[in-house]
């Protein structure tokens, strides 16, 4: 599935060194203080830290992390509100899901430029068999606050 490339892009971007890269925990600060999150769903910032940190002297890593981090987040908002019937938070986390999201992969990326707007599609629709796919792929380790 197309959401599988989304978790291989990740991975083979991300992995803990014993020594992080001088600077990398405050871009990775910077960069999440920036970005929009759900109210009721942010990661664990010290541990995506850890988790994501490149090898040294390798950089870019940090962008790519926190959308990782930032659509799990917005995925994960939006089917818990949905499954507890909260339909204001549902319907802050599908906005951001249809207008957030879809922004995040590279242009490049054209398979996962689409699962994200089919994703958003189904979601809207309120089909969360795409929201859960990504999820169970991308966000199994990652630690939420």
């Amino acid at each position: 599935m197309r959401f599988v490339l989304l978790l291989v892009l990740f991975a083979a971007g991300c992995g803990a060194s014993a020594a992080e890269p001088a600077g990398y925990p405050d871009e990775v600060r910077s960069l999440y203080s920036a970005m929009k999150w759900p109210s009721d769903v942010r990661p664990d910032l010290e541990a995506l830290i850890k988790a994501t940190a490149p090898a040294q002297g390798e950089q870019g890593f940090a962008r790519q992390a926190l959308a990782v981090a930032n659509t799990c987040a917005w995925y994960r908002s939006w089917d818990a509100a949905v499954t507890r019937g909260d339909k204001a938070q549902a319907a802050t986390a599908l906005d951001a899901i249809e207008h957030l999201v879809t922004r995040y992969p590279p242009e490049a990326d054209t398979a996962g430029r689409q699962f994200v707007r089919d994703a958003a599609a189904k979601a809207s629709s309120g089909d969360p068999a795409l929201v859960r796919d990504y999820v169970d792929a991308n966000c199994f380790d990652t630690r939420w606050a």
